[in-house]
């Protein structure tokens, strides 16, 4: 337990089966398990797509699964010191969460570019908050945001993914014949975590990894194998946006290893997969988190077969959700 921090850490981190399912025995109670959800349909041709809605859970992303089992593993002495992270939003409202739920302080760095819904949400849930721009230094100086606090470093706590691959652990075990799942890329521990719960029970399920064309970090790394400055604008899809930093060398070499391939989706078809999530399937879902449903969509039935698409959050602000549900 004491060396949960150190381990945590470590770049060569990865969770086994047994550690997924551990994880999952700890996050019983605190997490929904998420149904698998069809896409609705008509009298068309059965897409073969299903939805893990964790814009469900409790903070309105999937980060609540990272963040509170990485939380359980710390001794009572060191989260007495209390949590802290770096983020665009999401992250941080989990850390919010987390640190309520065991009776600790937390203090979140947020990106003054999050939408304001993520940065209120944090507020409520009582974290001291800063806003800081985005950029390599940002991240490469992460550590300096803890102020005493344990802190979440939000691209190199591979510890997370033990919590995140609970995911795939569900999707294999409530979907075997699941064949392609699609996720969000942002910093890449939720797809490496998923690809690692997922594969351990089926090897042959593909673990398709997604871009904003407007924020290519891991596409444009993966072309050259390495880390690499890439054209970036923005995006709809703060929270898959690192804001033109680089990812880590071994975040870059951990994806290679673990993910089959990243996708990338523009803005206009993130924007109609937010549209149709919410006009057809009922579910109100951030662009970062309908970004999976874009690249399934765009993707031929025929080579994506039976596809998951893991819905990682839904907060998106409500003045660009009614912008985007009025426009045809």
């Amino acid at each position: 337990m004491a060396d949960w921090l150190k381990e945590s850490r470590d770049p060569k981190h990865r969770p086994t089966l047994s550690d997924f399912r551990e994880a999952s025995k700890r996050l019983n109670g605190v997490i929904l398990r998420t149904p698998l959800i069809p896409l609705r349909r008509y009298r068309e041709e059965d897409s073969g797509i299903y939805l893990k809605p964790e814009n469900l859970q409790p903070i309105g992303s999937y980060k609540i699964r990272g963040v509170y089992n990485w939380a359980a593993r710390l001794t009572p002495e060191q989260r007495a010191h209390g949590l802290a992270t770096l983020s665009s939003g999401n992250m941080a409202q989990a850390v919010g969460y987390v640190a309520n739920l065991f009776k600790v302080h937390s203090r979140v760095a947020v990106s003054e570019r999050s939408a304001k819904t993520k940065i209120e949400a944090c507020r409520r849930y009582g974290s001291e908050v800063e806003l800081v721009r985005f950029s390599n230094d940002t991240f490469e100086n992460a550590d300096s945001l803890a102020h005493g606090h344990c802190f979440i470093n939000p691209l190199k706590e591979y510890g997370l993914m033990d919590g995140h691959g609970t995911i795939g652990l569900e999707i294999m075990e409530d979907a075997p014949d699941t064949e392609t799942i699609y996720v969000g890329l942002g910093a890449g521990l939720l797809g490496c975590g998923v690809a690692l719960a997922a594969k351990a029970i089926n090897p042959n399920v593909k673990v398709i990894g997604v871009n904003a064309e407007n924020s290519p970090h891991y596409a444009s790394a993966l072309r050259v194998g390495r880390p690499v400055a890439y054209d970036f604008k923005t995006t709809i899809a703060d929270g898959i946006d690192p804001g033109g930093a680089l990812m880590p060398r071994e975040s870059v070499e951990m994806v290679r290893e673990l993910i089959d391939d990243v996708v990338l989706v523009s803005e206009e078809e993130m924007v109609k997969a937010v549209r149709l999530l919410a006009l057809e399937n009922k579910l109100v879902v951030e662009a970062a988190g309908a970004s999976s449903l874009a690249a399934a969509l765009k993707t031929p039935k025929t080579r994506r077969g039976k596809a998951v698409c893991i819905l990682s959050g839904g907060s998106i602000d409500e003045i660009k959700l009614a912008h985007i549900l009025e426009e045809e």
